[in-house]
């Protein structure tokens, strides 16, 4: 801890905690603090001495600003005389300086506004590269067709994949160490991200496949039931016949006909239709689903249901060990469904879920689903919101790239469904120096002050989770015959980047799950404040802007006294509230806590001059 209670800052790593935010809304409230060259300089991320009046500034002074802001660029390019004009030298400072800037005009000198959510870092884009050509047109051709983040595209098409060889191929990176390819995957997204029409593309050739193997086994199930049907009334009769013997020789004979009658009744099973996908399902029935499809299930939804079934929404305990037995592919049985039960000795279950964040809150908030590991067997993508920056009509996807797509899924489905066993798959020898230097490098970080040490649940899974993409990608790159041929260096790659890609959105899902009501209001108002331009504002002409999402006045005056405590807003001599000129500047540098405006680029594969629309 340093001085006043903060945790001591790292530059762009810094932390703070419920208990820091509080000690700093105090401090500030009461007046009695005011900050030192030497902690601005840590929340910055300046370099020691950089605010010394005395010392000589450094050519290029660092700034932890968003990858995703022209602030990145300007900076690298800003000399630190620039930077340090009498005006900005006392924001960072604790000493007055004359000025005539506009931070000072028109009033007294602001403080440096704290932070609403610490020092952070934009989840990077998804690398949808790693994909073979027919998998990555598709990805950017939806992203770009429904504008939206790649990331949600590319995150169903690692379940779709799942979905077609879970259970149907293994890694095996060692002897002795076999890691099934089925993931659990959750792309969070606000309302209106347009999470249906992406699932409904994406997912379409899987519900394809399910008809197409459904007609193909209809014949199958029509003599089947026929048999059964005749069978049992064969056994009907012979124990009828039985019973009416009075001859205890002849009663003998008719029970022993009778019995093996209606042993050879029972041994005629009917198949089901074969399913590989479904919206949703109780524990209880998943397992007779998986059981009656040789193990196999996907549950892939536009909707966070499933999170809510997990929780208990059909009881009042969640039955979790279907999802924790099927993502590990351990045996599990259910007798409580039937009088038989049901029994799956080896389940492959793919999940993947598209939820709004408070969902996430509500599913990652949970002790008891935390407690036992759920939630860190999912991969987590939270795609950039587009919304306002979005083309009003885009072409639609190209036919042979649509066409391609759905007829390799479809034949990936079809033909690993008659798989009975799965097929092991094993890595060459610079595969497997690449797999051994990506999990050194997940141990290490693994360590304290290591980047997964503080996601410790998840971190100790991403070198298996690592393999599971690695086979996906596998299976993707070669369609036709990924069981005969191994998992070499340039998938283990990719898979090890796309594993990173995960890494970075799973730290950005817990800051989402962890977030506080009141800042999270606190952030939108101070949004609405910044891009409407109100550098000056009464409280009803700001509630009429935010009546939407905050309709009481109480609620907007809670919010105008957390953004007064935090030094973003004060009152102005003439009674109207006043805008820190950090949150209303036009230059990049004076904005560090608001949502930056989308870049162009759609795809790590794409230059960032790249338009969401741009011709292909």
């Amino acid at each position: 801890m340093g001085r006043h209670g903060w945790p001591k800052s790292t530059g762009s790593k810094a932390r703070y905690g419920p208990a820091a935010m509080e000690n700093m809304r105090q401090a500030v409230a009461a007046g009695g603090w005011r900050p030192t060259p030497e902690l601005i300089e840590q929340l910055m991320g300046f370099p020691p001495g950089w605010t010394s009046i005395d010392s000589k500034p450094s050519a290029t002074p660092s700034s932890p600003t968003s990858p995703n802001t022209s602030a990145a660029s300007s900076l690298t390019t800003t000399k630190a005389s620039d930077l340090m004009t009498p005006a900005r030298l006392h924001l960072v400072t604790d000493q007055p300086q004359p000025t005539t800037s506009k931070e000072t005009t028109g009033g007294p000198l602001w403080d440096v506004p704290v932070p609403l959510t610490g020092p952070s870092t934009a989840p990077p884009p998804f690398p949808a590269d790693v994909f073979p050509t027919w998998l990555r047109d598709m990805v950017t051709g939806v992203a770009r067709f429904t504008q939206t983040d790649p990331a949600m595209a590319g995150t169903l098409a690692v379940a779709v994949l799942s979905a077609c060889a879970g259970g149907r191929l293994e890694v095996e990176p060692v002897p002795g160490w076999r890691e099934p390819v089925n993931v659990f995957a959750a792309v969070i997204a606000g309302p209106g991200e347009r999470k249906s029409p992406v699932h409904r593309t994406m997912t379409a050739p899987l519900f394809s496949a399910q008809s197409t193997l459904a007609e193909a086994v209809r014949p199958r199930i029509a003599e089947a039931s026929a048999l059964r049907d005749i069978a049992d009334r064969q056994a009907e009769q012979a124990k009828a016949q039985a019973a009416k013997a009075t001859d205890p020789g002849k009663r003998d004979e008719a029970a022993a006909e009778a019995v093996a009658a209606a042993i050879s009744a029972e041994a005629i099973t009917v198949p089901g239709l074969p399913r590989l996908i479904v919206d949703d399902a109780t524990p209880e029935a998943l397992i007779g689903l998986m059981a009656a499809n040789g193990g196999r299930m996907a549950i892939i939804s536009d909707e966070g249901g499933i999170f809510d079934t997990l929780a208990g929404r059909y009881s009042g305990a969640p039955n979790l060990d279907p999802y924790l037995k099927g993502h590990a592919g351990q045996p599990m049985s259910n007798e409580r469904q039937t009088r038989e039960g049901a029994t799956v000795d080896k389940p492959a279950l793919t999940v993947c879920v598209m939820a709004q964040p408070s969902v996430l809150r509500k599913f990652g908030g949970n002790t008891e689903l935390a407690g036992r590991g759920l939630p860190a067997r999912f991969l987590f993508a939270l795609p950039r919101s587009l919304a306002g920056y979005r083309a009003v009509d885009t072409p639609p996807i190209l036919e042979t790239v649509t066409a391609g797509y759905r007829r390799r899924v479809h034949d990936l489905a079809a033909t690993l469904a008659d798989r009975e066993d799965p097929a092991v798959v094993v890595l060459t020898e610079e595969a497997g120096r690449v797999r051994r230097a990506a999990a050194e490098q997940v141990e290490a970080e693994l360590r304290p002050g290591g980047s997964l040490y503080d996601m410790r649940e998840w971190g100790n899974k991403l070198s298996g989770a690592t393999l599971r993409l690695a086979g996906l990608l596998h299976v993707a790159h070669h369609p036709a015959d990924a069981w005969r041929c191994p998992i070499d260096a340039d998938r283990m790659a990719d898979a090890v980047r796309l594993a990173e890609f995960f890494a970075a959105h799973y730290r950005a899902a817990l800051t989402t799950i962890g977030s506080d009501t009141a800042i999270e209001h606190a952030r939108y108002v101070l949004g609405v404040l910044t891009t409407k331009g109100m550098s000056t504002f009464t409280r009803r002409e700001l509630h009429r802007k935010v009546s939407r999402r905050l309709p009481k006045s109480d609620e907007v005056s809670a919010v105008l006294a957390e953004l007064a405590a935090l030094g973003w807003v004060r009152n102005g001599p003439d009674g109207r509230y006043e805008l820190h000129p950090r949150a209303v500047a036009e230059d990049p540098e004076s904005v560090d806590t608001l949502t930056p405006v989308p870049t162009g680029d759609v795809s790590a594969a794409h230059s960032t001059s790249e338009g969401v629309n741009a011709p292909r």
